[in-house]
């Protein structure tokens, strides 16, 4: 048994190597220190780049991804008044913030890719489990809101960032099968 997990890990060590790098560098970005998390972003790069070598349609897919994910967060940020403590521009997102879309992007054909085995899946985890890394990641960073815990615009928050993330998921899958973003 102890051989055929073994196995299993040396098969999958790329998948693993994504898996661990991104959660490291999530909690790097999530402490809220914007050079740091940035550096991190950059060795995960790096490493992705190492581990992968994604073509350059894959670079552009998931650059695109993220800046979309970084832009529509801000919005939904600034509607909902997060106080990011590492930003003093209530109009920008912390480059943090940017830094963890980044590292996210490049797990999305590797060890995320089981979220696009089907659109329930996609859906459920965009609307239950995400928000609930929102909720860490807002305490961890020393982020705050202006709205009380609990009350309605708390939960819109959450709310939204689970219906954006759905959209966002949604449509990376659609671009993914349609332009053929292989799995590098």
């Amino acid at each position: 048994m102890l051989s055929a997990i073994r196995s299993s890990l040396i098969k999958n060590k790329t998948l693993l190597v994504n898996a661990i790098a991104f959660q490291v560098v999530w909690f790097i970005c999530v402490q809220g220190h914007n050079l740091l998390a940035l550096l991190a972003a950059i060795v995960l790069l790096f490493i992705y780049k190492l581990t992968v070598n994604p073509s350059l349609k894959t670079w552009q897919a998931l650059l695109t991804f993220s800046l979309i994910g970084y832009l529509g967060d801000g919005i939904i940020a600034m509607l909902f008044n997060v106080n990011y403590s590492a930003t003093s521009d209530p109009l920008l997102s912390p480059i943090w913030l940017l830094a963890l879309w980044l590292a996210f992007s490049t797990t999305l054909n590797h060890s995320m890719s089981w979220l696009f085995t089907s659109y329930y899946l996609t859906i459920s985890i965009a609307l239950l489990m995400v928000p609930l890394s929102y909720l860490a990641g807002i305490t961890l960073s020393g982020s705050s809101f202006t709205h009380a815990t609990g009350s309605i615009l708390y939960w819109l928050f959450f709310i939204s960032e689970g219906l954006w993330w759905a959209i966002v998921l949604l449509s990376y899958q659609k671009f993914n099968s349609s332009k053929k973003v292989k799995h590098d």
